[in-house]
């Protein structure tokens, strides 16, 4: 039982250190990429990635200009609806915002951030409905990785 544990703690440990920082300065933000997403494409404004058993994650920076963060998310909210997502939770506040939908067996999870008071930092995962349980704690991580910095 020893081994066990002390297997599963180095193995924790390993999973923890292939975590990859990621930000963009010019718009104010820091994020971590989770072990096993492996970059597609780079911008100036974010990053798209694959990641195993076909999850795709997306991270980027948006200046909101004369819209407000409420607007800007709501938009998103609503373009996601008109692709098919079916919206099964949402919770906007005056500095983040977090919403999640299903469509043909994938879940999709947002979450955006103020930075800097006229930018936003987001991050869309999607991956498969049979993978909620593996993908739970990698989405809670991610959540709290996604930071603003250097405004």
């Amino acid at each position: 039982m020893l081994g066990l544990t002390v297997c599963l703690y180095c193995t924790t440990l390993l999973r923890a250190e292939a975590w990859q920082p990621f930000g963009v300065r010019q718009l104010g933000f820091t994020f971590d990429i989770p072990p096993g997403f492996v970059l597609t494409q780079h911008s100036d404004q974010g990053a798209a990635f694959q990641g195993p058993r076909e999850a795709s994650l997306v991270i980027w920076g948006a200046r909101l200009g004369k819209a407000s963060f409420r607007a800007e998310i709501e938009h998103r909210m609503i373009e996601d609806k008109k692709s098919g997502w079916r919206l099964t939770y949402r919770r906007i506040t005056s500095r983040w915002a977090s919403y999640s939908g299903v469509k043909n067996g994938e879940i999709r999870y947002v979450r955006a951030i103020t930075v800097c008071g006229d930018r936003a930092a987001l991050f869309t995962i999607d991956y498969r409905k049979s993978e909620k349980k593996p993908y739970e704690p990698v989405v809670v991580r991610m959540v709290r990785s996604l930071k603003a910095q250097g405004c």
